[in-house]
């Protein structure tokens, strides 16, 4: 037997090779997807009966106390579009303009630097260093902290004669009174916003970058790209899912900005000192629960929320155009 025979025999003793089978699309069976069903039902009910009551029952009330006149008594009177006119109006208006302009001034000072810190702290946290978790641990603790209890202790550090002030004096600098002077009392506020949200873009940034094709990263650096250039032309484009993520959230909470200028304020609630502490869902909170115009709080509350949503729209709208969900291979 020549030895191309013998091949030919040992070929047609081979096996042909077993692919994987693909899976067949079949759905379930009828009686199986309706037990799955009904215990999809089951467990969402909790979940439907808690957004009814507590969500979905308070937000159409709210509506409908935008056209009427109700103090929290009795039985609300229907007015149609006067609480709307009320915004604009001699007395109400001006001081609505100050929330507002307080408000965007906070707001526009506390999401530029949160998106900048937070990602900045996750480029140095995401280097291979002992001890690394702890780090993390660190710069993350501000965000779970109580609101009210971190602020407390940053009312003590701004404080007249508190750290802050006392650090500026070894430098021979006079430092104001950060909360009750009403040209530093916002800057104040922004302070206190900074340190105790930057931890949660933080965390997103860092598992975005954790998350990075290694491949790319090799052969960026593979063709000569520094550390600043393989930053801008591989790693931030593929964080713009992290980076608009953040950047919704923290335009949100932002712009809803009210514990912290609540609990600075020298009389809670207030505004103090000379409104330059009022932010806009604060002035809701006083017409409600202070001047008990309910209807005139939510007229408000939902123009705020109508502008609030036409801003994320317009997020969501251009970010077609700039954030990149997925990478050519």
């Amino acid at each position: 037997m020549t030895d191309g025979q013998g091949r030919l025999r040992l070929l047609s003793r081979r096996r042909p090779r077993s692919h994987p089978q693909k899976p067949s699309g079949k759905r379930p069976s009828g009686k199986l997807a309706r037990r799955e069903a009904r215990w999809f039902y089951l467990f969402i009910t909790p979940w439907i009966i808690g957004f009814a009551a507590f969500a979905a029952w308070p937000i159409l009330a709210s509506f409908g106390l935008a056209f009427s006149d109700y103090d929290l008594s009795g039985w609300p009177n229907f007015i149609g579009f006067d609480n709307f006119d009320k915004m604009t109006d001699p007395v109400q208006g001006p001081v609505l303009a100050k929330a507002i302009r307080n408000t965007l001034f906070i707001a526009l000072l506390v999401i530029p630097m949160q998106l900048v810190f937070g990602l900045a702290l996750a480029l140095l946290l995401s280097q291979r260093v002992r001890g690394m978790p702890v780090f993390r641990t660190a710069f993350y603790l501000p965000t779970v902290v109580s609101g009210v209890a971190s602020i407390v202790v940053w009312i003590w550090i701004l404080g007249s004669d508190g750290l802050l002030n006392q650090g500026l004096e070894l430098l021979g600098i006079d430092g104001p009174v950060w909360l009750r002077d009403p040209a530093t009392v916002k800057l104040g506020v922004v302070i206190v916003m900074i340190w105790g949200g930057t931890g949660g873009m933080m965390l997103i940034f860092l598992a975005g970058l954790q998350s990075l094709p290694a491949e790319l990263l090799d052969a960026s650096a593979v063709d000569g790209a520094g550390a600043v250039r393989r930053f801008w032309h591989v790693k931030l484009p593929l964080l713009t899912p992290q980076l608009f993520f953040n950047l919704v959230i923290g335009i949100a909470g932002g712009l809803g900005v009210f514990t912290e200028t609540y609990v600075i304020s020298t009389d809670p609630g207030s505004g103090s000192p000379a409104n330059e502490s009022l932010t806009l869902v604060m002035y809701i909170y006083r017409q409600l629960l202070q001047n008990l115009q309910a209807g005139y709080a939510s007229a408000v509350a939902w123009v705020f929320t109508a502008a609030v949503a036409a801003l994320t729209a317009i997020q969501f709208w251009t970010s077609r155009r700039w954030v990149h969900y997925e990478y050519e291979n």
